[in-house]
């Protein structure tokens, strides 16, 4: 099932901020769009438990010292 992108959203913020975002979206090589989008999902459904938040933090953690693995160097499909 296709979802459907049909809705708009302008958001306002201080331009500090705003490059903070930039150089946090470039570092995950994702786009503002889907860096928003995960945040609002996250924070709606909320469905992750503590133990679970303590392993994407320690993933993080690991990755923002140089120790994750290349997203380029991965094989898909």
């Amino acid at each position: 099932m296709a979802v459907v992108m049909n809705k708009e959203l302008l958001i306002r913020m201080p331009s500090s901020l705003y490059k903070e975002t930039v150089k946090l979206c470039k570092k995950r090589y994702i786009s503002i769009s889907s860096f928003i989008r995960e945040l609002l999902v996250d924070q709606v459904e909320g469905s992750l438990s503590p133990e679970e938040e303590k392993i994407i933090a320690e993933g993080e953690r690991q990755y923002l010292k140089g120790r994750g693995i290349n997203w380029r160097r991965v094989k898909r499909g």
